[in-house]
């Protein structure tokens, strides 16, 4: 038997080298500075620097607050409260304490007593330019950890999501591509329930993987990820597939299209040709994900996809309207039975589902900024 490939974590990643190379340079920065206290970098990036950039900006927003909180209230128990030491440094600590959980700090909190204990008890004699060097130096600590984690072997997270969106884009478009053909064809066949089975599976599969992935990536969109633009594009893709898929399931529960009369063959010309257009664009929107990147490639290309999402829904319209004015009061149409003409009208409304779908996604793409870009104002 074929032992299973093993899931054991590595003794050493990348983001590990990473530390050791940036803590190694902040710690020969910082001894070779004139300034005093340089070995603050070193345990600065030590502290912030993780595998992702988002949580390398919460933890360098957490220190930084802590510092400045730490140093405020240094100076004002040490020098402008007269009390017992033991009395002045417990006061102290409360506040640090109270004012930490009001800040919402999780950790800054201790950085705060620290610097409230060591500048009291080890620098009391020189708090202050203690104080404002160590804030020098935990900022430049931040500014080397945060550069580090989007120039120094930066996560693919992001990159690989967008990848993920695009195969799975791609995917929808070769499925309504099937279903287009079959439209077009004079003796259409219906996919036998297996297949059916067998291609939806794959295409649930290839959901799940996203939004799994989606949870990693969410990591490196900083604070707040939940408002954050990306997050929107994300979230919109994710509900145009679903839906996409929905109007897949609706358009393959349905019997083959029986090419007769000629008004309902030409029917279903018009319902490939919106598939057609529909595809088109599911191609170019899976092309501009793969472009995606954290360089050069920040944003989707709406000049593009919106030309195309404008040929969509005219073709939709003049769907619509073909089955409304031309289709339903053809006096050819009155011999049909209800049973499936109710099955003619589901089928080029499902169509027109899927061109709204896209439509409707429009407003989330357009919010697609950079990762590290300013975010649009409210």
């Amino acid at each position: 038997m074929s032992k299973p490939p093993s899931t054991a974590r590595p003794w050493v990643l990348r983001s590990d080298l990473r530390l050791a190379l940036v803590t190694g340079l902040g710690a020969g920065f910082g001894l070779l500075s004139p300034m005093g206290f340089g070995y603050y970098i070193p345990l600065t990036t030590a502290a912030v620097l993780t595998s992702s950039y988002g949580n390398s900006l919460n933890l360098s927003i957490q220190r930084m607050l802590g510092s400045v909180l730490g140093v405020i209230v240094l100076m004002i128990f040490s020098r402008d409260l007269q009390m017992p030491l033991a009395l002045a440094l417990g006061l102290a600590l409360a506040t640090v304490r109270f004012l930490g959980g009001a800040l919402g700090l999780q950790v800054g909190y201790k950085v705060a007593g620290n610097i409230v204990i060591m500048g009291w008890l080890v620098h009391g004699a020189g708090e202050t330019s203690w104080g404002t060097a160590r804030l020098f130096w935990t900022a430049i600590g931040i500014v080397l950890s945060l550069w580090a984690t989007r120039t120094i072997w930066p996560s693919k997270s992001i990159p690989n999501l967008h990848q993920a969106l695009a195969t799975m884009v791609s995917a929808l478009g070769e499925e309504f591509s099937l279903e287009a053909d079959r439209l077009e064809q004079d003796a259409p066949a219906r996919l036998s329930m297996s297949l059916r089975r067998q291609r939806r599976q794959a295409l649930l599969k290839q959901i799940n993987a996203i939004r799994s992935q989606r949870e990693s990536a969410q990591l490196e969109l900083g604070v707040d990820p939940e408002h954050h633009p990306l997050h929107e594009l994300w979230s919109e893709l994710d509900l145009l597939c679903s839906q996409l898929l929905s109007v897949l399931d609706g358009l393959r529960g349905l019997p083959a299209p029986i090419q007769s009369p000629a008004v309902i063959k030409a029917l279903h010309r018009q319902e490939a040709e919106v598939l057609h257009q529909l595809i088109t664009l599911l191609n170019t929107l899976a092309g501009e994900l793969r472009k995606l990147s954290l360089g050069d490639k920040q944003t989707l290309n709406l000049d593009t996809l919106s030309h195309l999402n404008r040929n969509l829904d005219a073709a939709s319209g003049h769907l619509m309207s073909s089955l409304e004015k031309d289709t339903l009061e053809d006096h050819e149409t009155q011999a049909i039975a209800a049973a499936r003409m109710r099955q003619i009208v589901l089928r080029a409304s499902l169509i027109d589902h899927a061109a709204s779908a896209l439509r409707n996604c429009k407003p989330g793409m357009a919010s697609s900024t950079p990762v590290t870009g300013s975010r649009p104002e409210p």
